[in-house]
Formats: C-alpha cells, structure tokens, sequence
C-alpha cells in the first residue's frame, strides 16, 4: 500500500479522494472543500490517500501536535471493506511515538457498535470521557461523540489537551459565523 499526501494540485487522484470523503461522511462531519484546502497548508494537517496497484483503497486525515495524532477521518472504499485495508491503515497511524486520539459516535446502533469493536481489536480503548464536536458547516448541529486512545488510555490532562487543539486549532477550518 501506498500512503500519499494530497492535494488538489493532482487532480485525478484528488477528485476520487474527495469523492470518496463526501460519501463516507455525513455533512456535519464535513469540510467544505475551500476550508478543506486551507486546512492542508497546516503543516501540522496530513491528509493522506491510500493507494494499492494503483486503486484507491482510502483515505485518512490527521492532526499531529505535540506527543498526539488525531485521527480525524478514516474511510476505506466501500467495495474494498471487509478486506483488511482499515486495519492497515490504522497500524500505519500508530507508527510513532505518538498517542493516537479519535472519535466515533455514541453506540446507538448496530453500526457504531461495529465500529467500537474494529477500533478496540486494533488496540484502542475506549476512555471514559466525551466530546461535543463543534459542527464542520454552519447548517449542521454539534455532535457529541466518544473518545478512543491508543496506545493507552489517556489521561484527563491529555484529554484537555485534546479539546483545546481541536476546539482552538482544527476548528479554524470549519465554516463559521461572520463576526
């Protein structure tokens, strides 16, 4: 597999890779694609796509601040599913030193009862603490999800330090209010 940066510069990689962000990810957990584009002159913003023989297999978005990684979107190919490519993925995420953070939503259902457990069989934990995310575009609703760690648990400070990047950093690429 093959994990490369990108950006609308490549077009024909590009389109599939935003394609695929539309379709994986309901509105409120999207960027609209000019802040999405601010966001990749972040140097501290990986958006990464992931290829095999040249397919597309998905792509995952993350922060890296600090001693974290948050994993802001991961989404594998709706016909590649089920094929091991989301925990490959995930183990190239944890290749560092870093403490990995991500959210999912609240077990209200069969699919994000799933989606607990595909995260907690590649070594995340579920912590005890919760998060509002502020919505990505002015129409949608703020959400509140639950917050995975890995390689530990982490810590309530750690968990401050999460809020206050995604809340005052992450967030800047969001649709906002005009003042």
């Amino acid at each position: 597999m093959e994990f490369l940066l990108i950006g609308s510069d490549e077009s024909e990689r590009w389109n599939s890779v935003w394609k695929l962000y539309e379709e994986s990810f309901p509105l409120a957990e999207r960027r609209k694609i000019e802040d999405h584009l601010l966001a990749t002159a972040d140097e501290r913003f990986f958006p990464l796509s992931v290829w095999d023989e040249g397919q597309l297999v998905g792509l995952m978005f993350f922060w890296e601040w600090d001693s974290y990684r948050y994993l802001e979107h991961l989404a594998v190919h709706p016909d590649l599913r089920g094929h091991g490519y989301g925990s490959q993925m995930l183990r190239y995420l944890r290749d560092s030193e870093h403490t990995i953070i991500l959210e999912i939503d609240p077990l209200i259902n069969e699919l994000s009862v799933r989606r607990l457990q595909f995260y907690e069989r590649a070594g995340y934990t579920l912590t005890p603490y919760r998060f509002v995310h502020l919505p990505y575009r002015l129409e949608a609703q703020p959400q509140e999800l639950l917050i995975l760690s890995y390689p530990n648990m982490i810590t309530k400070e750690q968990h401050n330090d999460f809020l206050r990047f995604v809340n005052e950093e992450v967030i800047r690429y969001c649709e906002r209010q005009m003042e």
